[in-house]
């Protein structure tokens, strides 16, 4: 008898396991301060960008681009190279943004970052 596929996100979720695994523990320790500026970044806060910026690099190669609105994108891209400090919304507005948004939400908790770290907001 052969198992039966799971749901969708499961080869995604799976995908950000991995990810997250051989990223290591989480190093956010309570003595980092939190930079306002990129060149004044805490280790904690490049090592939260660096798992946001790898996961969405992995989930774009596992999902694709196509159905990902270019404004979704182009955010996620705004946000990165801020250092991960920009204030952008990042408001997902297909299923493919809803899904990469949650896989790297779910990524980037792995890592020990809180939910409020990644850009998604839809505040217009």
């Amino acid at each position: 008898m052969r198992a039966r596929p799971g749901p969708s996100g499961s080869g995604l979720r799976f995908l950000l396991a991995s990810a997250v695994l051989a990223l290591g523990p989480a190093g956010g320790k309570a003595e980092d301060e939190a930079g306002e500026t990129q060149s004044s970044r805490s280790a904690w806060q490049i090592e939260k960008c660096d798992v946001y910026r790898k996961a969405l690099s992995d989930i774009l190669d596992h999902v694709g681009r196509d159905g990902v609105s270019p404004s979704f994108l182009d955010r996620n891209a705004e946000f990165i190279s801020s250092g991960c400090l920009a204030d952008v919304d990042a408001c997902p507005q297909t299923d493919k943004d809803v899904e990469i948004a949650n896989g790297l939400t779910i990524a980037t908790m792995n890592a020990g970052a809180a939910s409020s770290f990644s850009p998604f907001r839809c505040r217009s």
